[in-house]
């Protein structure tokens, strides 16, 4: 068996072992730290489970670690009359990173970086209130890489994501006018992968990624917390939409979840739910619905839209569908709403730029008054 500092994946974690060993207990070992016993025994369970998925728990009959790169998928024990173990199937399976456990690590991570309690921003002055500032994330495909010389355009990391969705934030946040609401809509494919297999979910298409998946989590993370703290320094209240694509279907939902756990003492942030590939809301006169757009075309969404929502609907003048998914800016009226797909930040992937795909790279606010509809709208481009 190996120690459990073997599992752990962080200084935070180990430091927390290395205390509860030389301590104890968790009760001593939380003392000795400053965090609650609950926090330690967070990080142990956590640690626990990883060894057990490596097949590494002798107090459950497991002493067979499993090999590098897999996990257990499947333990039949048979028991002899003197309760020893007399045969034992051990069933491995490439590794895959378990959405609860992406979720549990990303939160420690913010709570190691940042501390349990989100410190109060102060608000604007003076704000108007029949203005709602919208900024939309296209496809932003956080942790992927492109190398110029395989694709004929620009480099592309996890550090150049960054960079290049924070100064447009930024620059947009800036010439907004003082609305009282902002709203980060993200419209999927935030993240380029769902885990650390590397593949698209429903295709299983090979993908190019920048770097560990842990660290694309906790850097995805730490961005969208910064960007919302950016904004309700313009505005007084801010929402948040993380609408599920479908490179991030699973790993969109824990992303929304911490986001939504560090804002939870914030009466001025509010995270749309996205257990649903639909995520809407109203601004006075105006029904904003935003999908991805995988799967789908705008009639049948239209369809659904007018068929569930269809009180909203009628309550409100301006309808907007907001969708990603094809990378470039378009544009349609339907049936009484405006569909529209927004342009992105990044360059194209290899598999993209060698199939000749390609449009300007932009972010955009728009800004919608509560009875006129879209008021105005800016644009950045890269």
């Amino acid at each position: 068996m190996k120690n459990l500092l073997d599992y752990a994946t962080t200084d935070h974690q180990r430091l927390v072992v290395e205390t509860y060993i030389s301590e104890g207990s968790e009760r001593a070992a939380a003392e000795k730290l400053g965090i609650t016993r609950s926090a330690v025994n967070f990080i142990l369970l956590k640690i626990k489970k990883r060894a057990s998925l490596a097949g590494d728990a002798p107090e459950h009959g497991l002493t067979h670690p499993v090999a590098p790169g897999f996990t257990t998928k499947r333990v039949s024990t048979a028991y002899g009359e003197d309760g020893g173990i007399k045969l034992q199937w051990h069933i491995q399976e490439p590794e895959k990173v378990a959405l609860e456990e992406m979720q549990a690590g990303l939160i420690e991570a913010f709570r190691s970086e940042v501390g349990d309690l989100y410190e109060p921003v102060a608000p604007p002055d003076c704000v108007d209130d029949s203005l709602m500032s919208c900024y939309m994330i296209g496809d932003h495909h956080f942790g992927m890489y492109a190398w110029s010389a395989e694709t004929g355009g620009d480099d592309y990391d996890v550090d150049v994501s960054e960079r290049l969705l924070r100064d447009s934030t930024r620059n947009l946040i800036e010439r907004s006018p003082p609305s009282e609401t902002g709203v980060l809509v993200n419209v999927g494919d935030f993240l380029h992968a769902n885990d650390t297999t590397s593949q698209t979910p429903a295709s299983k298409n090979a993908l190019d990624t920048d770097g560990r998946m842990g660290r694309v989590a906790r850097l995805a993370g730490l961005l969208l917390r910064n960007l919302v703290l950016e904004m309700l320094k313009k505005h007084q209240k801010v929402i948040v939409i993380n609408a599920r694509g479908n490179h991030d279907p699973d790993a969109s939902m824990w992303l929304n979840e911490v986001i939504r756990a560090y804002f939870e003492s914030s009466p001025r942030v509010e995270v749309k739910d996205n257990f649903s590939k639909w995520v809407w809301l109203e601004f006075g006169q105006n029904l904003i619905v935003v999908h991805h757009g995988d799967k789908i075309n705008r009639s049948r969404m239209y369809e659904a839209i007018t068929r569930n929502l269809s009180e909203q609907w009628g309550r409100c003048k301006h309808r907007f569908g907001w969708t990603g998914h094809i990378h470039h800016k378009d544009a349609q009226e339907v049936g009484g709403m405006l569909f529209e797909s927004w342009g992105v930040l990044p360059p194209p992937d290899e598999w993209h730029a060698s199939s000749g795909y390609g449009a300007e790279r932009s972010m955009s606010c728009v800004v919608l008054h509560k009875t006129r509809g879209e008021d105005v709208r800016y644009k950045v481009k890269v």
